[in-house]
């Protein structure tokens, strides 16, 4: 591919048309999204990448992205490559849910891959609640961003080792409920 100066100002301004593209589809769906060059494409038509991290999953971007084609002019939505990324920390989410419904970690999958496939087909897995989120934010530090640490971890130390629920069992004073008792 040659870069003639004709070539260079078609890119920059189809950049700015997928920018722009990139906005209405962060407006739609609720997640920052942006767009890239991507010149090391397998299919040289598709050059501008749409990236996120976890929110919608693929189809459901497409989706929006059909709803929005035509909005910006200059953007050919099937010319576009998508890329959705997971982050650890939905994947910490996830290994936290499967414990607090009373499966293991992974759940019923057999391994981490297995399970990081299946949220790529769940929209915004990276919601829960505020103490779910600290839990995951804890785990994915204590895991050092790995998926097999932080398993690993869940497996050793439970939902107790990243500070949810009483760390020492829960002493109970005989003496005082006993007195309640006979009074």
């Amino acid at each position: 591919m040659s870069t003639t100066p004709y070539r260079l100002d078609h890119l920059r301004r189809d950049g700015r048309f997928v920018a722009r593209f990139a906005h209405q589809l962060t407006v739609a769906s609720g997640v920052p999204v942006g767009s890239r060059w991507s010149p090391v494409a397998d299919d040289p038509t598709k050059m501008w990448q749409i990236a996120w991290w976890n929110g919608p999953t693929v189809a459901l971007m497409r989706f929006l992205a059909a709803d929005l084609a035509g909005s910006v002019v200059g953007v050919d939505v099937e010319n576009l490559q998508w890329n959705r990324t997971i982050t650890p920390e939905a994947f910490a989410l996830a290994l936290i849910a499967n414990v607090r419904a009373g499966r293991p970690p992974l759940g019923s999958h057999a391994s981490c891959g297995q399970l990081m496939a299946a949220l790529e087909r769940v929209d915004h897995p990276q919601r829960g609640t505020s103490r779910d989120l600290e839990l995951a934010r804890r785990l994915v530090r204590l895991g050092d961003h790995l998926e097999h640490g932080m398993l690993a971890f869940l497996q050793h130390h439970g939902l107790a080792g990243l500070g949810e629920g009483p760390l020492l069992p829960h002493v109970v004073d005989l003496r005082t409920s006993s007195r309640a008792e006979t009074l």
